[in-house]
Order: C-alpha cells, then structure tokens, then sequence
C-alpha cells in the first residue's frame, strides 16, 4: 500500500510550512515552495510518482491536515495514468482535514484512463466552520487503438463532514462505457470542482460561476449548492484534455480571488 502523510501549521511569521510528512512508494514531493499573488506564506506542494501512475490491485491512501491559520496548495506534477487491468481492480482514498480559519486547495491534474482501466477512488473532507477547502476530481477517456477499447470502470465518492463526524454532503457517481460515452464520444472527460465553505453563501461567486458555464459553449454542465449549506459543486463535461484543463484552471482562478481577492498565476508543470 502506497501512503503520503502531509500536515500543515503557520510559523509565528505567519508562513505556512510541513510540519510532517510521509512519503512511502511511490509518492514523491519536493519541498513547499511560494508565488507571487498567492496569500501571503501559502505553501505549495506537488506530489510526485515514481511508479508510472495506478496499476491492478494498487491501493494508494493520501492524508492531508491543514491546521490554524494555514494557506496551502497541492497539486500533482502531471496527469496520472490509470493503466489496464485484466483481473482486479485499483483504490485511491484521500483524507483531507481543514480547522481554525485554514484554506486548502487540493487539485490533481485528470486522471488518464486506459482501456481496460478499473478504479475506485474515495475522498473524504472534514471540514470546521472557519476554514475552506476547494478540491478538484477529473479525468479523461484515452483510446490507444481504437474508440471501442476504453475504461472499464471508475467509481467515484466524495463526503463532507462536520467536526462531530457528521456527514454533511455526498457526491457518488458510478461510470463506464456504456454510461458515460455517447455514441458519437463528443466529451471525452469530466471534471467536478468542491468549494467546501461552511460559513459563507457566497451567492455572487456561484451566480459568476453558473454564467460562465452557461457562456462556455465547449462544456456541458453546471453549479449548485451542497447540502447544509456546506458550500457548492461545480461539474462539467468536456470535449478533449484541453479544455478541461483550461476550464478547471478559469474556475480556481475565479474562486481563489472570491475568497482571497488576488487572482493566483497558473502552476508551471
């Protein structure tokens, strides 16, 4: 089992830094590093692997806190290739953790899934009523000889919690070829963006959001609000790997500068 461990705290100069970390194979991550137009001592970590992406029977568990008064970005280094898998099946599970007024941006690049490719990924947030936490889930269809050899399966879950352990929202959905691809394949991939806010509506940022889904006329999809007030969804279907990663990027930079008020650069990879 593959695991990466990361916990965040603030120095007393107000800067963000790993207080521990955990890396067993075939997580890698280089030190924090920090950007202009970020919030000021907002760390940045980017997640390596070592293996190639997401074999059978591989079972990867991530676990990530963010502590007081933290601001910290994590991201992987390039997309994750999820490969063919004859017999078994593979599990992701993330664990992300925000209390005392932290934010946390956690934002893999998609996944690429291979034909034959069988995932199962889970994450959960616990979430305080002061902090915010904006996670992304996506991934892309690749055909490596023709349109009839693609993914098997991949199933996705994402639950928010309170402080008491009290499940709050839950996003579950179920794909596979016969689900998911038209028969002409005009999107290729999907990409659901979490904005985990339990203390602020923040009604003009997803009316901002839903214009712009209904403006961009290369994506199919929309946002809303998550139960119990937690915060909203933002979901999308796209045509080819650009425009989901384009898209994704215009949604961060929209509500990095709601919450914080500076627009953030792009992550050089």
């Amino acid at each position: 089992m593959g695991k990466l461990s990361l916990e965040f705290s603030t120095g007393q100069n107000g800067k963000t830094y790993l207080k521990n970390q955990y890396a067993s194979y075939p997580f890698h991550i280089c030190k924090a590093q920090y950007f202009e137009n970020d919030p000021p001592g907002m760390a940045n970590i980017y997640i390596q692997s070592a293996s190639g992406g997401i074999y059978e029977d591989d079972s990867l568990v991530t676990g990530v806190v963010a502590n007081s008064n933290s601001y910290s970005h994590i991201t992987t280094q390039a997309s994750t290739i999820v490969h063919g898998m004859p017999k078994g099946m593979a599990y992701q599970t993330v664990d992300v953790n925000v209390t005392g007024n932290s934010y946390m941006e956690y934002m893999s690049d998609p996944l690429i899934l291979f034909p034959e490719s069988k995932l199962n990924s889970k994450t959960n947030v616990f979430a305080d009523l002061s902090s915010t936490a904006v996670i992304t889930d996506s991934f892309l269809l690749h055909f490596l000889k023709n349109d009839k050899q693609i993914f098997k399966q991949l199933n996705s879950s994402l639950q928010v919690y309170s402080e008491e352990n009290e499940l709050l929202a839950k996003d579950t959905y179920w794909m596979n070829s016969k689900n998911f691809l038209s028969k002409r394949h005009i999107y290729i991939g999907m990409s659901t963006i979490y904005l985990i806010d339990r203390s602020n509506a923040r009604q003009h940022l997803l009316e901002l959001l839903q214009n712009f889904m209904k403006q961009n006329k290369d994506i199919y999809g929309g946002a809303s609000r998550l139960p119990n007030n937690c915060g909203m969804i933002i979901k999308f279907l796209a045509k080819d790997g650009d425009m989901l990663k384009k898209t994704v990027q215009q949604i961060w930079m929209a509500i990095r500068e709601s919450i914080v008020g500076i627009k953030p650069n792009i992550r050089k990879k």
